[in-house]
Formats: C-alpha cells, structure tokens, sequence
C-alpha cells in the first residue's frame, strides 16, 4: 500500500487545531528548520538548537504526532538505548472549509493520490522519451568519424528537426490527468452540493 504523501483535514477537526499549534511553536518551527538540512536524533536536535533535551523531545513528540515529521530510523546508544533518528515527512497539508460536505471531502482524499501517480507518470514518461531521443540522436556516432564536417553538420541539423518535431507525449498525459481530475472534483462538488451526506 502507497504511504499517503499528503493530510487532509476538516477546520473543524480538532487535529488542525492540534496541527496549527504545532506550526505555531518557535522551537517547533526551528527543528523543522534544522530537519531540513538533515536528519538527526533528538540528542542532535538539542546540542545543534541549545535546547534543553526535555523540551526537544517534547516538541519532537508534538511534530511526530502532527505527522509532520516521521522516525527516520534509529541507532544505538553506548549504553545499549535505542536512539531515534527523525526526518521531515514531506506532506501536503490541505485544509478543507468547515462549511464542505463528507462527501466531497472523502471525493478529495481519494483524488489526492491519483493526481500524485499521475504527476509522477509523467515524469517518467518525460525521462523515458528524453532518453530515447538522445540515444537515437547520438547512437551512430562511430560511424559519422568518416564523416566530412559539412555532412555532419547537415546530418545533425536534420536529426535535430525530427527529434523536435516528435510529439511531446508526456506534457499530453499530464493535461489528461489534470483535466480529468478537475472533471471529477467539478462533479463531487456538484454532487455534493445538489446530494449533500454530512
């Protein structure tokens, strides 16, 4: 099962009350700050901020619980204690308005991941004709050595217009992800609207 790479929230939920608390806190802000640049233990976190280790543990804690940092790994002590190692979560927090119905909420939760799938497809299919493209371009390489300066130039210019003129198929896959996933919120929110389920 894919982890989820985002949190969706109700304003009403008391977890974005929890949440804004969290956001709010100087130390919090200053261990995501310095998680940003590595991972490290609480230990770590204290020494580097010169933060009493009670209170980087309870802001640790507090960040762990926001699910906006997770445990990366850990490691072990002299003393034989297992020591955690923590590391930003890299998660979309999206708050939905207080006045939308369950349904659409549950609609956009669903969605989420798709979308994210989808993004990242074509990402894939972007490397994948890029490589391609370049290995057609440059394959014969050995041949053209016993080529004259002028026909190499010729060749390459001409091998340059067809690889520019070939369809850009990740760009098209990513305008199809995103028109359906607008298409189908447009139809949870009016549905969602005309049927409402709180």
């Amino acid at each position: 099962m894919v982890k989820d790479k985002f949190i969706l929230l109700n304003i009403e939920d008391p977890k974005s009350k929890e949440l804004a608390q969290v956001i709010s806190s100087n130390t919090s802000r200053k261990i995501l700050d310095i998680l940003a640049e590595q991972d490290l233990s609480e230990t770590e976190i204290s020494k580097k901020l010169n933060l009493p280790l009670s209170t980087t543990h309870y802001n640790t804690q507090q960040l762990l619980n926001a699910n906006i940092i997770e445990k990366k790994g850990f490691m072990w002590s002299d003393k034989g204690k297992k020591i955690y190692i923590y590391k930003l979560a890299n998660k979309l927090i999206i708050i939905a308005p207080k006045n939308q119905s369950s349904n659409f909420y549950e609609k956009l939760k669903e969605i989420i991941p798709m979308f994210t799938i989808g993004t990242l497809a074509s990402i894939g299919i972007y490397l994948y004709q890029n490589i391609t493209k370049s290995r057609d371009l440059f394959g014969g390489s050995q041949l053209t050595n016993i080529v004259v300066d002028n026909e190499l130039e010729a060749a390459k210019s001409f091998a340059t217009e067809i690889a520019t003129s070939e369809p850009n198929y990740a760009l098209f896959f990513f305008l199809g992800v995103l028109s359906l996933t607008l298409l189908y919120l447009i139809f949870s929110y009016w549905k969602s609207k005309k049927y409402p389920r709180y």
